[in-house]
C-alpha cells in the first residue's frame, strides 16, 4: 500500500516536472548567432532576421503569438487544435484592421479623385 502510494507520487512529480519543463521551453526565446531559437507547444523553431524582420520584431511576434496560444491553452483546446484557432484569430484580427484603416483611406480617394478629375 506505502509503495503504491510513492509510486503515485513519484509519477504525479515526473508530470509536475514535464510540466514544468515544458512551460520553460515555451518561454524560451534564444538568439545563437544570427538565428533566434524558440519553442511553440513543444515544437522547437528556428528564424533567422532579415532586413525587414529585425530580431526585435521577431521577439515581439514570438510573445503575441504564444500569448495567443496561452489563451486558447487556458481555455482547455486541445494541443492541435490551438494552432488553427490562432491563426483564424490573427486573420480575424487582420481583417478588421484592414477594414478600420480601409474604408476612410478609400473614402479620401474617391473625394480626391472626384477634386481632380475635370469637368
Amino acid at each position: 500500500m506505502q509503495e503504491e502510494q510513492k509510486t503515485d507520487e513519484t509519477e504525479e512529480q515526473n508530470t509536475e516536472n514535464q510540466e514544468e519543463q515544458q512551460s520553460d521551453d515555451e518561454n524560451q526565446t534564444e538568439q545563437v548567432g544570427q538565428s533566434i531559437r524558440f519553442v511553440i507547444l513543444g515544437t522547437h523553431y528556428t528564424i533567422r532576421p532579415t532586413d525587414e524582420l529585425t530580431a526585435d520584431d521577431i521577439d515581439v511576434l514570438i510573445t503575441y503569438v504564444k500569448n495567443r496560444i496561452d489563451r486558447y491553452s487556458q481555455r482547455g483546446y486541445d494541443h492541435t487544435r490551438i494552432p488553427i484557432l490562432v491563426a483564424f484569430d490573427i486573420a480575424n484580427e487582420l481583417k478588421e484592421l484592414q477594414q478600420f484603416y480601409e474604408l476612410p483611406i478609400n473614402r479620401a480617394i474617391d473625394k480626391l479623385k472626384f477634386v481632380l478629375e475635370p469637368d
